[in-house]
């Protein structure tokens, strides 16, 4: 004998196909797709850092407190890939993971001058992460005296960007103050890191050579607090620079103001289904107010054909937010679905694109000849829709008429796939 199931079995199937067969695994997808791009980039590219101490005065602010102090973010692909959490601390534990004297792959190495991130060679630092200035390198004889750091017996000039900086030599028995081998001569591959708040840093005087290996990247700027925006590399000065600003500014713009991109499953083929990227302009229908679903001034009506990106309202549980589909009926029309042809006030209407015939859904709307089902209201739009799942469409059918408040955008063309490329009329 057949059982009816219960509303918590149907809830509960209900949410395991939601998890693991449909919208659900495409959030996870995209979830674990995103995370894992963000740790490859943080691992290989760059990463933004705070400012901890004020060792790097005048050049960083620094401060210990939550939302204080200098952020930078750190160009890590300048000097090569590092291996993975080498280095890393346990959590909960003082203990540290160091399997690698070297790098994956190697760039350009450290210049002096360069202020560069790196991680603390000093055992029990209370900042395992630092930000110094490169001062000496490998293979140089370093010497601090008179306010004045000496290379291989020349005082080195500072560069004309960097702040008057006075080196002091706190004692006798510090590196590149003592003149035996071991505090004055730099190792192979290693460098002496200094603070420009020479007074106040504790830096390689103190705790020595730091391999290359140990240095996470250079510098590039001083990105927050915006009154403190600083370029270090000088590539805020070139003409790439104007040409990237002024790109990024425009596709700001656009995706504010302007349009946006919409992506839909679209069939193929029989059974064949792939993933084309939309081009939407918003504008079509009235200008949008930004981050709002309001408009300063309502546009005109669509005409039939014309392929729309829509809120659903979601009147029907397990509706979607959005969809893309056709205007297939406007105000005031008499719309029915009749053996598988959109009929508009009696004559059939074929909209290119739009094959109703591979699609069978349950519904009222343009199904019953009853009026509140098949006539349009005013300041409303009939849609129809191909793409998606044939079987289960989201549209005028189940979801109902789409007011003008509802519509997002026209959309003007594919841009994704290359292949797919073309203009929508």
């Amino acid at each position: 004998m057949d059982r009816k199931k219960s509303p918590e079995m149907t809830d509960d199937a209900g949410m395991m196909n939601w998890l693991f067969g449909g919208a659900g695994f495409e959030w996870f997808k995209s979830l674990v797709i995103a995370v894992g791009l963000a740790l490859i980039i943080r691992w290989i590219v760059a990463e933004p850092f705070r400012i901890p101490s004020s060792s790097m005065e005048p050049t960083l602010h620094g401060d210990p407190r939550i939302m204080r102090g200098d952020r930078v973010f750190v160009n890590k692909l300048v000097y090569g890939t590092r291996f993975p959490l080498n280095g890393v601390r346990i959590p909960f534990t003082k203990t540290r993971i160091h399997y690698a004297d070297n790098r994956i792959w190697r760039n350009q190495a450290p210049k002096r001058w360069d202020i560069v991130v790196f991680k603390s060679v000093e055992p029990g630092a209370i900042h395992t992460t630092l930000v110094k200035r490169v001062v000496g390198m490998p293979g140089e004889r370093i010497h601090i005296q008179g306010g004045k750091v000496f290379a291989d017996g020349k005082p080195l000039e500072l560069p004309p960007d960097m702040p008057p900086v006075h080196y002091t030599a706190p004692w006798g028995n510090c590196y590149g103050v003592a003149t035996d081998d071991a505090h004055s001569l730099v190792p192979p591959d290693h460098y002496l890191l200094l603070g420009d708040n020479s007074a106040q840093s504790r830096d390689g005087r103190f705790f020595g050579w730091v391999p290359n290996e140990r240095i996470l990247g250079r510098v590039s700027c001083i990105w927050w607090p915006i009154p403190r925006w600083r370029d270090f590399t000088g590539f805020s000065d070139t003409g790439w620079w104007r040409i990237v600003v002024g790109f990024t500014s425009l596709l700001l713009v656009y995706r504010i103001f302007l349009g946006r991109s919409w992506s839909v499953h679209v069939a193929r083929g029989k059974g064949v289904f792939g993933v084309d990227h939309f081009l939407i302009n918003r504008w079509a229908y009235g200008i949008p107010v930004p981050f709002t679903r309001y408009r300063i001034r309502k546009g005109r009506m669509p005409k039939r054909g014309e392929r729309v990106l829509y809120r659903t309202g979601k009147p029907v549980a397990g509706s979607p937010d959005m969809a893309l589909g056709y205007v297939a009926g406007l105000p005031g029309e008499r719309v029915l679905i009749e053996d598988g042809r959109l009929v508009v006030n009696g004559q059939p209407v074929e909209i290119q694109g739009l094959v109703l015939e591979e699609i069978e859904v349950s519904g009222p709307y343009a199904r019953s000849k009853a009026k509140e089902h098949s006539v349009v209201p005013e300041d409303c739009v009939f849609i129809l829709t191909a793409d998606g799942n044939p079987q289960e469409p989201w549209d005028g059918r189940r979801l109902g008429w789409t007011p003008h408040a509802q519509l997002v955008g026209r959309a003007v063309a594919i841009w994704w796939p290359p292949q797919r490329w073309r203009r929508l009329r």
